[in-house]
């Protein structure tokens, strides 16, 4: 079985609504996690993406509670909710990781779930590139 794919919050809102701004590469690789039932993101992301929607950040044609609903029933797509080790893990984090709370849990996601995480988030990938965690930068 391959590795786990987890998608940083804002790589799965261009995967749901601009797929373009995700290379060609990088969908094929989410592609093949999701039929291979390897990708999944950390639960806060779907708290994040709400935060954004009722923020009017992001804009969406439907409601927040069914347009989170439709993530959830994305085919190949695990939700990884926040358990012990994952809360744990995110005040463990080495080197002054940043303050973020959903990116601290994502990134514990990652790190307790010996998964890589596709990500453009700056700060993330600094600390990433410590050998902390597997990434892939799109």
């Amino acid at each position: 079985m391959k590795d786990l794919l987890i998608l940083d919050t804002h790589t799965l809102l261009w995967l749901t609504l601009e797929p373009t701004e995700l290379g060609k590469e990088i969908r094929q690789k989410i592609e093949s996690a999701k039929m291979e039932n390897c990708l999944a993101i950390c639960s806060i992301s779907l708290w994040e993406i709400a935060m954004l929607i009722s923020k009017k950040r992001v804009n969406v044609f439907e409601s927040i509670k069914d347009f989170l609903k439709s993530i959830a029933e994305i085919d190949g797509l695990k939700i990884k909710d926040i358990s012990p080790e994952v809360a744990a893990e995110s005040m463990l984090l080495m080197d002054d990781f940043h303050g973020d709370p959903a990116d601290r849990l994502i990134v514990a996601t990652t790190k307790v779930h010996g998964a890589t995480l596709l990500t453009r988030d700056k700060a993330i990938l600094k600390w990433a590139k410590r050998g902390y965690i597997k990434f892939i930068k799109i």
